[in-house]
């Protein structure tokens, strides 16, 4: 069912051959797991998709569909309040991934499932930004100013923030987060030139990342900070982009050389060739080449159990010799109304999640899989 998703994500879904109503049922489920419906029902409407789709899952993405396009229109608005917001305290703020692809690059907004809404603001006016939006009436646990520059220097995003109409909005300090696994070398984060380098979308209405910087942030959020667990989403994000835009590839080349991410970029390369559009490698100039082997591990952990990624990537760290299991403070804890009770609810619960996660044999070849994913990403 995994292969079948990707294929009937990309180009391949002629080569699905017939599935049982019990196989269109599980892979739904996949499906809507990894917020591919609505982009499936936009393949179906274009006539890109080759397999006979029985109509009992062609209604369900069509619903999907349905629902996501009133959920862009209402992130949408929020995205626009935000800038609105920000910009009245002098604040730049840049849309990241999903809100600055869904509305100009995506064949269709309501193709792309968001969970939340993320910019990128100075690290400098995090914490203002922060308490701009609270005082404008979103929704956002009370933190000191102390606690929230301290997240700002430390973590990718401060606290989730919500709109009131229910849209969260994660507030960046940083483009990207660093990897799961302590034995991938993150590349250097150019925050300032990310932010200095922003233009204005025309569509979208705001800034967002120039052509060069979203391209890296997009591979470096799929193969780095997440080990390929973001889903084919993060596969579709960089073709529809790579689609709309003109990338200068010798100038990326030397700076993913330079910045240490060339492996990751041509392994995610590898992987749209391989599912979403052939030549994409070529195209891109690409001037490494991952092996058979290593892409058939990887396309896996693309279309791996959601529910179970945190306890693959323990059990990746457990596999490399890292303490995988560890759980990292929260610095919400500090904030105001938490105890320490939290802490440890939240530790027996994973450790109960673990122990379940080892016995699925799927799950523990995810995670070998990614701790192999990690040694090759770190290599020279």
């Amino acid at each position: 069912m995994r292969r079948a998703l990707l294929a009937l994500t990309g180009h391949r879904s002629g080569e699905i051959g017939t599935l049982t109503e019990r196989q269109w049922r599980s892979l739904d489920r996949l499906a809507a797991g990894h917020r591919l419906q609505p982009h499936l029902h936009g393949k179906l409407v274009r006539r890109e998709i080759e397999a006979e789709v029985p109509a009992f899952i062609a209604q369900g993405w069509q619903e999907a569909h349905r629902f996501n396009a009133l959920d862009q229109l209402v992130q949408r608005r929020a995205l626009a309040q935000v800038a609105e917001t920000l910009g009245e305290h002098g604040i730049a703020a840049v849309a990241l991934k999903g809100a600055a692809l869904a509305w100009s690059v995506w064949p269709s907004p309501a193709e792309r499932v968001m969970r939340d809404i993320d910019v990128l603001v100075p690290q400098a006016r995090a914490t203002q930004a922060y308490r701009a939006l609270r005082d404008a009436g979103w929704q956002a646990p009370q933190a000191s100013g102390e606690l929230l520059d301290r997240m700002a220097r430390e973590e990718t995003h401060l606290p989730p923030l919500f709109s009131p109409d229910g849209v969260m909005c994660e507030v960046h300090a940083h483009a990207w987060a660093s990897a799961p696994l302590a034995s991938v070398a993150m590349p250097p984060c150019d925050d300032s030139g990310i932010l200095a380098r922003a233009l204005r979308d025309q569509v979208l209405g705001m800034l967002v990342p120039a052509d060069e910087d979203m391209l890296v942030h997009l591979v470096v959020h799929c193969a780095m900070s997440h080990l390929f667990n973001v889903g084919p989403l993060g596969l579709l994000d960089i073709d529809y982009f790579f689609a709309e835009r003109k990338i200068d590839w010798p100038a990326f080349w030397r700076r993913a050389q330079r910045e240490r991410f060339a492996r990751p970029a041509a392994l995610v390369f590898a992987l749209i060739d391989r599912w979403v559009r052939p030549g994409f490698q070529e195209n891109a100039s690409c001037p490494i080449r991952a092996g058979a082997a290593l892409l058939d591990r990887v396309e896996d952990l693309l279309v791996q159990d959601p529910a179970a990624r945190k306890d693959i990537n323990a059990i990746a760290g457990l596999a490399s010799g890292e303490r995988g299991t560890r759980l990292k403070a929260a610095p919400l804890d500090q904030a105001e109304g938490s105890t320490g009770f939290r802490r440890l609810g939240r530790l027996a619960t994973r450790g109960a999640s673990l122990a379940g996660t080892l016995v699925n044999r799927q799950s523990r070849n995810d995670g070998l899989a990614t701790a192999e994913l990690a040694r090759w990403l770190s290599s020279d």
